[in-house]
């Protein structure tokens, strides 16, 4: 249903919350791109060691073609998600607005954070205290979030 990006990914791995995502997003994946990026994170030091629970795939046939296209542009990861989520009919989970932009222009779905959050909530794989809480610790740990609180968005 959804491809996930390291920014997304990053944003959980930093407050030790891959499992919760991992619950809330049942069958995602992740691209070989993004999984790089994120292993480079790692060995930078800026994200933690640990393993991602996601399936992992390699891009093909038409993926590559619109990668490479999306790459004069994005990141690695970036692109390779965009080009996956576009083929595959599945949601991009990003937070990188150029990233946004390009899939919103491709037709493909468009998702991040706080609509993981959300989808948490709704779910019962969360409750509000808890999604507001660990929203709370990742704008500590450095996500810029527009908003403080879910309610702001759950009210609509």
């Amino acid at each position: 249903m959804f491809v996930i990006d390291n920014t997304v990914l990053s944003n959980f791995a930093k407050v030790e919350k891959l499992e919760l995502l991992k619950d809330i997003l049942k069958d995602s994946i992740i691209t070989k791109q993004v999984l790089e990026e994120f292993n480079l994170g790692i060995e930078r030091g800026i994200l933690p060691k640990v393993k991602l629970p996601f399936k992992v795939v390699e891009l093909k046939n038409e993926e590559i073609e619109l990668y490479r296209k999306l790459c004069t542009s994005l990141g690695k990861g970036e692109a390779s998600s965009i080009a996956v989520a576009k083929n595959r009919g599945r949601i991009l989970l990003s937070d990188d607005l150029d990233a946004r932009k390009a899939a919103y222009l491709l037709g493909v779905k468009v998702s991040g954070t706080i609509g993981v959050l959300v989808l948490g909530v709704k779910t019962d794989v969360l409750t509000l205290e808890e999604a507001n809480q660990l929203l709370g610790a990742m704008i500590k740990s450095g996500f810029y979030s527009p908003i403080e609180s879910l309610e702001e968005v759950l009210k609509h």
